[in-house]
């Protein structure tokens, strides 16, 4: 769907899972009821209005429901597109965030390509899904991040996540995640 719409409008467009999709392919059981999406493109429609309704206009061309939602000055979200996807798709909710960092734009280009039943799905590395999370700073996605620490270890490269954390201030976040994690091992 994302790519159709990005050949549509002749954009570039690049997106990657990441939430409960992203969180459980690294091996943390995790139900979730939607789809995290996170995406970048130039133009990019955070500042391009026009581009907002041309995006909006194909997906409910595609029979989805659609709505922009912005945030304001100091949200770590400021734009994200909901998405209801159409009966076809078995009306599954999709949230797209956009990128509006530099390290976002990284992290989304590091994204590893994962076969689910022969379609590559791009997942968000685990330290760069672990970054996001600390950044959104919620309570599940600090929980994600414990339970990242925990079952990735062999994966994570630590000593790149402290210092990235640490370059993008969450070094803090990061130190309470794995204080609490080795308190209960």
């Amino acid at each position: 769907m994302l790519c159709e719409i990005g050949t549509q409008l002749q954009l570039t467009l690049r997106f990657a899972l990441l939430g409960g999709l992203a969180v459980s392919t690294w091996g943390v059981i995790r139900a979730t009821e939607d789809i995290d999406i996170i995406a970048d493109c130039e133009p990019s429609p955070i500042r391009s209005l026009a581009l907002r309704a041309k995006i909006k206009e194909r997906l409910e061309n595609l029979g989805s429901s659609v709505e922009w939602r912005v945030g304001g000055y100091d949200d770590p979200i400021p734009l994200l597109l909901r998405v209801e996807l159409s009966p076809k798709f078995r009306s599954v909710r999709a949230d797209i965030l956009w990128v509006h960092k530099l390290w976002q734009r990284e992290a989304v280009q590091r994204a590893i390509g994962i076969d689910v039943e022969g379609i590559e799905i791009l997942v968000l590395h685990p330290e760069d899904l672990i970054l996001m999370k600390l950044d959104a700073g919620g309570p599940q996605d600090l929980l994600d991040v414990k339970e990242l620490l925990t079952v990735g270890q062999p994966r994570l490269d630590l000593n790149r996540l402290k210092k990235s954390a640490g370059r993008l201030r969450l070094g803090k976040n990061l130190e309470n995640c794995f204080r609490e994690v080795s308190s209960k091992k």
